[in-house]
């Protein structure tokens, strides 16, 4: 799920992050679980949710730095000794008034 709606499918997947790294040219990537993550799914053990922020600057249209930050959530399964990631959510939290001047 991006915030633009979500991606369906390998091809798709891998084509959003293409055109995103073609746009944008992330520095800097920070993401924070929540304290209290991962938290298990069941009782076998093999999935997992977890929640936290993210941060990043980023090199804009213009060459200038621009930082974003939001939050995220995911769902995890193992896979024999391998955790996988099968959903993940983000959001980009507007930068507040004070940001923008």
């Amino acid at each position: 799920m991006s915030d633009r709606g979500p991606i369906y499918g390998r091809s798709a997947i891998e084509k959003w992050y293409t055109d995103v790294f073609q746009a944008w040219h992330p520095k800097s990537h920070i993401g924070k679980p929540d304290g209290n993550a991962p938290h298990i799914i069941g009782t076998a053990g093999d999935e997992a949710w977890e929640t936290g922020e993210w941060s990043e600057t980023g090199q804009g249209e213009t060459g200038d730095p621009i930082q974003i930050k939001g939050y995220w959530s995911a769902i995890d399964s193992r896979e024999g000794d391998d955790w996988k990631i099968r959903m993940l959510t983000y959001n980009i939290t507007p930068a507040s008034p004070a940001e923008t001047k």
